[in-house]
This record gives structure tokens, sequence and C-alpha cells, in this order.
């Protein structure tokens, strides 16, 4: 584990280096290159977020295909108020 985030530091600064070098020696001006970056930065974040979206609309229907609506399980159940204060009586 510990391995794992050592590398993805390690990759992380060397990405962020390799960045600041390409910045440096561009021949583009630096308004065209924070342009440019701006621009990349919105369509990576927008690029994550429906990608976050896709995954927690996964995980809800999972989580709801896994557990069963309670209420539509016990619809067929019908119990006298006698029988459920002796149910509830007998387990607390």
């Amino acid at each position: 584990m510990k391995r794992g985030i050592g590398a993805l530091i390690f990759g992380t600064l060397g990405f962020a280096g390799g960045l600041a070098a390409g910045f440096l020696l561009a021949p583009r001006s630096g308004r065209e290159n924070r342009r440019w970056l701006e621009d990349r930065g919105r369509k990576i974040k927008a690029d994550s977020e429906k990608r976050i979206d896709k995954v927690s609309q996964g995980i809800r229907e999972s989580v709801k295909n896994s557990v069963p609506d309670l209420y539509e399980a016990t619809e067929e159940l019908h119990f006298s108020e006698e029988e459920e204060v002796e149910e509830i009586t007998r387990h607390g």
C-alpha cells in the first residue's frame, strides 16, 4: 500500500515538473498558455464530474437491486393488534 502511494506521489510530482518545464520552454505566450490550461482544466473537471456521477448512479442501482423493499416484502403480512403486541412483548 505504501509503495502504491509513493508511486502515485512520485508520478504526480514528475507530471507537474514536466508540465512546468513545458510551459517554460513553450513557444507560446504566457497568456495563450494560461488560456489553454484553463480550458483543459475545465474539460478535465467536466469529464471527472460525469465519471463520478456515472459511478455513483451505478452504486445507487446496485444497492437498490441488492436490498429488498421491506414495504413490498411485508405487504402480504397482516397481524391483528393483539398479535402485534404479543410479538413485540415476546421479542422486546
